[in-house]
């Protein structure tokens, strides 16, 4: 799918991702245990007769949810979040497009979190808050990479203010691999 439909005339793409895929694992759960439980009712009700109907009940379940599964991975692969050097937007629906924006000019403050299980994973939500009203990309959930993310968010916010350091000193700079890593750190 091409993103340049939604791109102004002089904007260009810096970052496009998916969520992380992380947000499959509930579907994928469900499916299976759905399956598992359509096989142990028909495991336990064929030996009897009569039992169809009640073989034929947990298997439609499991292929109900089985196709739920299938439609989410196909959402997850559609949707996508970009950045170009003027705003943020998603791009969401498989039937109905939705595509929410938000001008890097608005943004005033952001928030970027990784829990326990993201940090394992690879994954963090960004929270970005704009002046005035709330906006309709305000909570980006679950983003792979969100160190690159958030370094490339900031960078662009920051692009037009100029610097407060005095001429001649050096910016201060964090080292490359400097990010809230994968684990915890303990300094001692």
């Amino acid at each position: 799918m091409s993103r340049s439909r939604y791109l102004a005339a002089d904007e260009k793409i810096v970052v496009e991702v998916r969520r992380h895929f992380i947000i499959l694992a509930g579907p994928l759960l469900a499916t299976l245990v759905a399956i598992t439980l359509a096989a142990m009712i028909g495991w336990a009700t064929s030996p009897t007769s009569g039992s169809e109907m009640v073989d034929l009940a947990a298997g439609l379940v499991a292929l109900v949810v089985a196709a739920r599964l299938g439609w989410r991975t196909w959402q997850w692969y559609v949707d996508r979040i970009v950045v170009t050097d003027q705003r943020i937007f998603e791009v969401s629906g498989i039937l109905t497009r939705k595509v929410a924006s938000m001008p890097l000019t608005r943004v005033t403050d952001m928030t970027y979190r990784r829990s326990l299980l993201g940090r394992l994973l690879g994954y963090g939500d960004l929270i970005v808050e704009s002046a005035g009203q709330d906006q309709a990309l305000s909570h980006i959930e679950r983003l792979p990479h969100p160190d690159d993310f958030y370094r490339t968010i900031t960078s662009l916010v920051t692009a037009g203010i100029p610097s407060l350091l005095p001429e001649g000193e050096a910016e201060l700079r964090l080292p490359e691999d400097e990010d809230t890593g994968p684990l915890p750190r303990v300094i001692v």
